[in-house]
Formats: C-alpha cells, sequence, structure tokens
C-alpha cells in the first residue's frame, strides 16, 4: 500500500535551488481554484504569503469534513488539499489600517492572486488599478467564475459561481454517460484545478513579459472559459457537423471506452487507422480493417454495438493482466481503470511521486496529490503542511516591512489583523 507514497522530504535543498525562488505572491483566496495556483508557485520556490480575514480565514478551513485544530479553529481536509509550502497573514481589509497594510504588502510583492467576486477587490480600493499605481511591475491575477469586465466582460460578469456552475455551462456536464436524461457532475473540482492551471500559466506569462518590459499585466481566468476548453473537441465537431454526439462517446473514433473483464474494467483507445489495424491483429480479427462498417473512426462510433460484440467476444474469460498484456504488446493505448485504492499500489504513481505524505498535527499522515510538473535538476516540493490562520503575521510584517513588534502589536490592538 505503501509503495506509490511520496517520502515526507525528498531532499533537504533550499527553495535557492527552486525556480521560482525569490517571487513573492500575495494571495487573497478561498476554496480550491487560486489555492492551487498558489500552492504550485510554493511548490516552485515563490514566498506565498495567503491573507486571510481574521474571523475564520479561507472559507475552506471550515468546510466539512473537519476536525478541531490545535489553534482551537476547524481543521479541514479541503484546507490540507490546496495550501501546503504557505504562509498565513490575517488582515481585516475593511479596517483602513487592514488595507495600508495590504497596500504596503503588495508593494514588496510579484505576484497579487485573488479569486473574490468581480469588483470586491476593487470597491476595496485594492484592484488593480490601484495596485498598479503603487507597483507598476506587480503581476495581478484574478480568478472569477465569468471573467472581469475590464477586459473582456461577459454578461453574467457579477453572478457567483462555483466549480459545477464552470461544468455545466461549458458543456462538460452533458458529455458523461449516465442512465436517463438527468447530466451528470463529473464529481470532483475538474472547473477549479483548471483555472488554477490557467492562472499559473498566466502568472508565468506576466513574469516573463515584465523580464522583458518592466511592466506587470492584470491576468484575467473565468471558470467557464477554462472548463470550455477542456470541451474543445466537441466545439470543433459541432461547428463542422451540427451534431451533438451522445454523452460517453467520443465524438470522433472508436474503440475509446471502458470494457469489463473478470476481474474489473480497462480502457481501449484507438485514434488513427495505424492503431486500428495494430487493435485488430491483437484480437485476431484482421479482416475487420478492410469492412466498411469500420473503415473510419466515424463509421467505426456510428456502428457501436456490432463493434462491442467483437471486442467484448476477445475479452470474454480474460482479466485485466492478460487483457493488458496482448494490448500493450500490440502497440494499443490501454489501461486498467483504477479506483482512489489502486493509486496507492500503482507503480507509475510510486515512480513518479504523486502521492505526497503531510504530517498534519491533527489529521496525522494525510496523503496529497502530489505536484505533476517534473523538472530536471529541480528537487520535488517540500512538504510543509498548510499554515495556522495568521500564524506568520510577525514574521511577514517584519520581514516584508520591516515593522517592529510594538507596531504589529498596535494592528492588533486595532483588530487590522
Amino acid at each position: 500500500m505503501e509503495a506509490a507514497v511520496q517520502p515526507k522530504r525528498i531532499t533537504q535543498a533550499t527553495g535557492a535551488d527552486r525556480p521560482l525562488s525569490g517571487i513573492r505572491v500575495l494571495t487573497v483566496e478561498n476554496f480550491i481554484a487560486a489555492p492551487f495556483a498558489s500552492m504550485w508557485l510554493a511548490d516552485a520556490g515563490a514566498e506565498v504569503v495567503k491573507i486571510e480575514v481574521p474571523d475564520g480565514g479561507d472559507f475552506a478551513r471550515s468546510t466539512s469534513p473537519t476536525k478541531p485544530g490545535i489553534d482551537g479553529l476547524p481543521s479541514s481536509l479541503s484546507f490540507l488539499r490546496a495550501n501546503r509550502n504557505k504562509k498565513s497573514v490575517t488582515l481585516d481589509l475593511k479596517h483602513p489600517e487592514g488595507k495600508r497594510v495590504f497596500k504596503s504588502l503588495a508593494a514588496e510583492a510579484d505576484v497579487v492572486l485573488e479569486n473574490l467576486r468581480p469588483n470586491v477587490m476593487d470597491r476595496l480600493g485594492l484592484g488593480y488599478a490601484e495596485l498598479s499605481r503603487i507597483n507598476p511591475q506587480l503581476i495581478y491575477a484574478a480568478i472569477s467564475g465569468f471573467g472581469h469586465g475590464d477586459i473582456q466582460p461577459s454578461p453574467y460578469g457579477d453572478l457567483p459561481a462555483f466549480d459545477i456552475v464552470g461544468q455545466a455551462m461549458s458543456g462538460l456536464m452533458y458529455r458523461p454517460e449516465r442512465s436517463g436524461d438527468r447530466p451528470v457532475y463529473l464529481g470532483f473540482s475538474l472547473a477549479d484545478i483548471q483555472c488554477g492551471n490557467l492562472a499559473l500559466h498566466g502568472i508565468m506569462l506576466a513574469l516573463i513579459h515584465r523580464a522583458r518590459s518592466g511592466r506587470g499585466k492584470k491576468v484575467d481566468i473565468s471558470m467557464v472559459d477554462a472548463s470550455l476548453v477542456l470541451n474543445e473537441i466537441s466545439v470543433t465537431m459541432y461547428s463542422a457537423t451540427k451534431q451533438v454526439a451522445p454523452p460517453g462517446v467520443h465524438a470522433v473514433t472508436a474503440p475509446f471506452g471502458a470494457y469489463r473483464v473478470a476481474d474489473g474494467y480497462i480502457v481501449i483507445a484507438v485514434i488513427g487507422e495505424h492503431i486500428w489495424k495494430r487493435f485488430c491483429d491483437v484480437i485476431g480479427r484482421p479482416e475487420l480493417v478492410g469492412d466498411a462498417c469500420f473503415d473510419s473512426g466515424t463509421s467505426r462510433r456510428e456502428h457501436m454495438n456490432a463493434l462491442n460484440a467483437h471486442i467484448d467476444a476477445w475479452l470474454d474469460g480474460k482479466d485485466r493482466d492478460e487483457a493488458l498484456g496482448l494490448l500493450r504488446a500490440g502497440g494499443v493505448p490501454c489501461a486498467t481503470v483504477n479506483d482512489v485504492a489502486d493509486l496507492f499500489d500503482c507503480p507509475h504513481v510510486a515512480a513518479r511521486n504523486m502521492l505526497m505524505q503531510l504530517d498534519d498535527p491533527v489529521w496525522g499522515n494525510i496523503h496529497v496529490a502530489g505536484n505533476p510538473i517534473k523538472m530536471s535538476d529541480v528537487p520535488e516540493p517540500e512538504s510543509n503542511v498548510p499554515p495556522l490562520l495568521g500564524e506568520h503575521n510577525r514574521d511577514v510584517l517584519r520581514d516584508w516591512l520591516g515593522m517592529s513588534e510594538a507596531q504589529i502589536g498596535a494592528l492588533r490592538e486595532q483588530h487590522a489583523i
């Protein structure tokens, strides 16, 4: 079971060995989308300071399931998923002193990242226009449901959104196979994490642009846009054919799906006639290559019942290892269909260090998804547990702004931190 688990620390290398060492990131973030982007920035060596409201912090801290934390506040598994290697500073951004401190921090930052509703930061006097005036080199990245109005406004720009909204509006929920007519939520934070991916991408583009021009940029990520990109094949095929592919069926080819074997399911993926020929050879039916019903990906898709009958006959009595062994030997893309428990025994997951262990004081040894970006001569990310609320108030205010203990104490007395 432990074969796939990444050791707590692969290396003792410092942040200086990482590509974003020296980059300072200030976040105003909740839940999943922006926290995933900033977590990957932190994994790459950036100093990520998470600005949280003093009364409870990031909403993910109190999202179930929770346990009582060592600081008396809820400790949530959701918060563990996306906040390793960060620092936490509490600031009341509605308080005049809280705003002043935030602006001072932004003046020292390379990146500000937020996923509040559009215009919230502007109403606080802390949006891109104000912060870029203070720090013209600042990169300001914003994630929202429908995007910000100052770049390409959406008619839905002011509406709130969660992951399921992005999946629904982008057409993704129509795609999975289902029983009945009810569309299916994919069951995980696909739209949120895709937003995090694209925010990370946009921030890196802006950093490169700044290195060349000396100027900052605003990066605007819409959850619906980010999700639509994942549904791009449906867009292109519908544009060409004006036909909507049935749920659960690949838009352009077959076989491309899950098939039952004696001990579970495998997937078979045939794209291109060269792989179709290999597949026919593997299953002992080379004559199917010349069958007019199967002479292209779309024709095979149109005759799925007949095609599946041939495949099911070949798989009859075979277990996963036998079927996958024959398909792989023949050069046909295939895999077992894992459940989450299988990931802890998967040789690939172990080899790529894709399960990271966090030694959390409340939850114990908890495994989270590792970092999928692997680079030569760069150590695996550290596995520092997510911060307690306000854990780094003193350190950050001292190191970034040179504040004294008396100044920090005054902010505390004013309830600004």
